[in-house]
């Protein structure tokens, strides 16, 4: 059987290739990279409940403070590894997290969830010819539409250390780093755009406070080390006595540096509506990824989401 993958905006007849078994890869497995990290955040998260209870003059002023957020990222993707087209996905994004504030610094804790489907940059559905020649040496050609939608989570831990040398009553300067686990899955025939990485990421961020006493929030962060994981160039991993879950990190994972793997994430925030127990804040991200193993994956988002603080 031969396949190939086309964008029905394409004016020409696709030419059939080789077909590639595509393994599939639940997410119980990615548990056992981020169970440290869920660790450290659940672990926070229940001495932050102890103390919850403080007092404070508004919600962005309090010690321990608890966000949730709902949003949506707009994102296109080009990933070599399939086609040379480029696809699209709108996903829902939802957003947990957790942040102590102290006089020297922030810590930080996140989790964001997402699901969207993905078509292709002209917006239809994702069609794939396939071409068959059974026993008797007669060949067929079917057509077939294939929904596809894009899953995963992203998980921050993170230290910002405010430089008080460069603090004054209208600006505050934070420096530090995070750690980061990320996973972008695809359940279905075609894995487009999946990708894991740890990293650990260099951070700013930076306060500016308005004439109305509410801070516009930017910050900064791109990784310095990571450890990526792809499927291979063949896309069906297999080892004798091992499933396909556990070969996915067999033998797929490279510690690359910033020269190889690009992430940079900026984002600005600016709270609506603030009260003495909860804020409402509205924030904008971009993003820029880029990896070249086994083929070139890109992928740039812009994602506008609602938070409430408490």
């Amino acid at each position: 059987m031969k396949i190939k993958i086309i964008d029905r905006s394409l004016a020409h007849e696709p030419k059939a290739t080789p077909f590639k078994k595509i393994s599939y890869h639940p997410l119980g497995i990615y548990a056992q990279r981020c169970s440290l990290l869920l660790v450290f955040s659940f672990a926070f998260l229940l001495v932050a409940v102890q103390v919850h209870g403080q007092g404070g003059i508004d919600a962005l002023h309090k010690r321990n403070q608890f966000r949730i957020g709902v949003g949506a990222d707009y994102i296109k993707t080009v990933d070599l590894l399939y086609s040379t087209n480029m696809f699209k996905s709108v996903r829902t994004n939802v957003q947990l997290g957790y942040s102590h504030k102290s006089k020297n610094g922030i810590f930080s804790s996140d989790l964001h969830i997402f699901l969207g489907p993905l078509k292709t940059n002209s917006g239809s559905s994702i069609v794939i010819y396939g071409k068959e020649t059974d026993i008797h040496g007669v060949e067929s050609i079917e057509h077939l539409d294939i929904p596809i939608s894009q899953i995963g989570f992203n998980l921050r831990l993170g230290y910002l250390h405010k430089l008080q040398q460069l603090r004054s009553s209208s600006k505050a300067l934070y420096l530090g780093g995070s750690l980061e686990e990320s996973l972008t899955y695809v359940p279905a025939f075609l894995s487009i755009g999946v990708i894991n990485y740890g990293s650990f990421n260099a951070k700013a961020r930076f306060d500016y406070f308005l004439k109305n006493g509410k801070p516009v929030i930017f910050e900064l962060a791109t990784p310095l080390v990571s450890v990526v994981t792809r499927l291979p160039y063949h896309q069906s991993p297999g080892t004798p006595d091992k499933s396909s879950l556990a070969t996915f990190f067999t033998g797929n994972n490279k510690v690359e540096t910033l020269n190889h793997f690009q992430n940079f994430r900026f984002s600005i925030k600016y709270p609506l509506l603030v009260k003495k127990r909860i804020a409402l804040d509205v924030t904008y991200a971009a993003s820029w990824m880029h990896y070249y193993k086994p083929e070139h994956l890109t992928q740039a988002g812009s994602q506008l989401s609602l938070g409430f603080t408490f």
